[in-house]
């Protein structure tokens, strides 16, 4: 079996793991620290956002945000590249993605969705899921 392949193998698994221990209910953060191919990324998941520190330079970050979100189904109805804002929405959810350069090679990115003012946390972790698989 090739190094690649079991190393992508094993962050799949880990993914699987961690977005199934999400499922369950939350009352503070829970902070995960991932190690995947090489690069390292914290998660956090809060009452009612998802926060990924993501060793990977911007430009690839704010793709991965994008993509992720029509992946899902959902439309971007505002893009603000030099502020590092997203306002979109997934699943008749208002979403707001924020993306802050923390170094030169990290990124923060802040996932908050809500629904009739009440927070969706299910679809912002499935969002932070799906971005942090698209960067590594």
């Amino acid at each position: 079996m090739k190094a690649d392949s079991a190393t992508s193998r094993l962050a799949s698994a880990l993914l699987l793991l961690f977005a199934g221990s999400c499922s369950l209910p939350l009352s503070g953060c829970a902070p995960i620290l991932l190690a995947t191919a090489g690069a390292v990324a914290g998660y956090a998941v809060g009452k009612d956002k998802v926060t990924l520190d993501l060793d990977r330079p911007w430009d690839p970050v704010w793709s991965a945000c994008a993509e992720e979100v029509k992946y899902l189904g959902g439309r971007i109805k505002k893009e603000d590249r030099s502020n590092g804002r997203l306002d979109v929405q997934v699943k008749k959810a208002d979403v707001v993605i924020t993306l802050e350069q923390l170094t030169p090679s990290t990124v923060r990115v802040v996932i908050r969705a809500r629904k009739n003012l009440l927070p969706q946390l299910e679809i912002a972790q499935r969002l932070g899921v799906g971005i942090l698989r698209r960067v590594h």
